[in-house]
């Protein structure tokens, strides 16, 4: 029997059957070229999800308030001041507050808010940690969990570990997202985004009364400096109208945890130079991001 010579192939057969260092080189150049364009896409779809989920937060959150002003009369406000004294001398724009959200409140009596073990604390709430203590109410005697009001009319502020004597809450929120910028011991609560590091904003206008901008937030430290609820108008000229005028606004930083200054707002035009940072907050009075 002839053994057949082993089968060799030619240089043109074996570099057809084989990646040159050119062609490989190209496939890379072509691999990265394709990751280029997906990142992007992938983080922009990802990105509008987060503003989505945020946004039915905010719905919801606009929702509890419904609930809490059918209970109270009255939108939460968006600055208060709360004395566990009863011999506390209140101040008229506090008490008028009480009185209207609890007519039978009893100013005399001596509470501990924070069941802290004494009734000498005065607590200043604005903002957001007003939307926590009024839509989640007095915190539980595990000092972890909102707990609502309750009913006894004379002394809403006292804490119960659970039971059904209480209204509220009005909101569940998810206690892992609790914060406090300002360390002043009252609760605010950051939206979905992740590794969000700014809570929510809340503005009452006092039923159609007006924005104070007096509440308005200044905390250096993390370079919040808010100057204005926003309105509607052209950026950079006159204020005009703001929205929700007769209501309240709410104000997610979006996800460079970044408010800017507020103010001026048209859909239709561009934040200038110094306000971009605004264009991915998301409110209740946008769709979506404000850009």
């Amino acid at each position: 029997m002839k053994r057949r010579p082993p089968i060799t192939l030619s240089a043109s057969k074996y570099s057809r059957r084989a990646f040159t260092l050119i062609e490989l080189m190209i496939a890379i150049v072509i691999i990265l070229i394709l990751i280029g364009l997906l990142v992007p896409a992938i983080g922009a779809v990802r990105l509008r999800a987060q503003q989505s989920q945020v946004r039915t937060e905010i719905a919801n959150l606009e929702a509890a308030i419904t609930s809490f002003k059918s209970d109270f009369g009255i939108d939460p406000p968006s600055y208060i001041y709360l004395y566990e004294d009863g011999g506390a001398a209140w101040d008229q724009h506090s008490k008028a507050l009480i009185r209207k959200m609890w007519p039978q409140f009893n100013f005399g009596l001596n509470r501990d808010i924070n069941n802290d073990g004494d009734t000498t604390d005065t607590f200043e709430l604005s903002g957001g940690e007003c939307l926590v203590f009024f839509l989640g109410g007095v915190f539980d005697s595990t000092g972890k969990t909102p707990n609502g009001f309750s009913k006894n009319p004379a002394n809403p502020f006292s804490i119960a570990s659970g039971g059904t004597n209480r209204q509220g809450p009005y909101f569940e929120f998810d206690i892992s997202r609790f914060t406090d910028i300002d360390n002043d011991n009252a609760a605010e609560y950051k939206d979905a985004f992740p590794s969000q590091l700014l809570p929510y904003l809340y503005f009452s206008s006092y039923g159609g009364r007006g924005y104070r901008t007096s509440e308005l937030p200044v905390i250096p430290s993390l370079g919040v400096d808010v100057k204005n609820v926003y309105h509607q108008g052209t950026p950079g000229a006159t204020l005009g109208p703001a929205y929700k005028l007769k209501s309240f606004q709410i104000i997610s930083p979006g996800a460079d945890a970044q408010y800017g200054t507020g103010g001026n707002y048209d859909p239709a035009k561009n934040f200038p130079a110094g306000r971009t940072v605004e264009a991915d907050n998301v409110t209740n009075f946008s769709s979506g991001s404000l850009k």
